[in-house]
C-alpha cells in the first residue's frame, strides 16, 4: 500500500505544478479568445432564448386576458338576452291570458246572445277548446323559449371551444418555434 501511494502522490504533485505552470503561462499571454468568443457566443443564445420565452409568456398572457374579457363580455350579453327573452315570455303569457279572458267574454256573450247557456253541452265544449288552445300556445311558446335558451348555451359553448383553440395552436406555435431555435 506504502508504495503505491508515494508514486500516486507524486503524480498528484506533478500534475498540479504542471497546471500552475499552464495557468501562470495563460496570464502571460492572455485569456484564450476561442473560448471566450465561445462563451460569449453561448450567453448571447442563452439571452435570446430567455427573450423568446419571455415574448411568448406575454403573448400567452396577452391572449389569456383578451379572451377572459371577451368571455365575461358575452356572459353580460348572452345573460342580458336570456333575461329579455324571460320578459318576453311573461309578457307572452300575460297577453295570451288576456286574449283568452276577451275569447271566452266574447264567446259567452254571443252563446248568450242566442239563447244558450255556456254551462251547456255545446258552450261548454266551445268555451274548453278556447282554453286548450291558449294551452297550446303556451306550450308552444315555452318550447320556443327553451330552444333559445339552449341555442345561447351552445354559442357559449362555441366561444369556449374558439378560445381554448386559439390557445393551443398559440402554444403548438411557441412549441415550434423553440425546436426550430434548438431550445427543446
Amino acid at each position: 500500500m506504502a508504495s503505491f501511494a508515494t508514486p500516486a502522490l507524486t503524480a498528484l504533485s506533478t500534475v498540479n505544478t504542471v497546471r500552475r505552470t499552464l495557468g501562470g503561462v495563460r496570464d502571460i499571454f492572455g485569456p484564450d479568445p476561442n473560448r471566450d468568443l465561445e462563451r460569449q457566443r453561448e450567453l448571447a443564445r442563452e439571452r435570446e432564448r430567455g427573450v423568446d420565452l419571455y415574448r411568448q409568456a406575454v403573448e400567452t398572457r396577452q391572449l389569456r386576458d383578451a379572451q377572459d374579457q371577451e368571455a365575461a363580455d358575452r356572459r353580460r350579453d348572452l345573460e342580458a338576452r336570456a333575461e329579455r327573452m324571460a320578459l318576453e315570455g311573461a309578457e307572452g303569457e300575460r297577453q295570451r291570458r288576456r286574449a283568452l279572458r276577451r275569447a271566452v267574454a266574447r264567446q259567452r256573450a254571443q252563446l248568450g246572445s242566442q239563447g244558450l247557456s255556456a254551462a251547456d253541452g255545446s258552450g261548454e265544449a266551445i268555451l274548453l277548446g278556447l282554453v286548450r288552445e291558449a294551452e297550446e300556445d303556451r306550450k308552444q311558446s315555452a318550447r320556443l323559449d327553451r330552444l333559445r335558451l339552449k341555442d345561447l348555451e351552445a354559442e357559449e359553448q362555441s366561444a369556449y371551444r374558439r378560445n381554448l383553440l386559439e390557445l393551443t395552436r398559440l402554444s403548438d406555435r411557441h412549441r415550434i418555434e423553440r425546436l426550430a431555435k434548438g431550445y427543446g
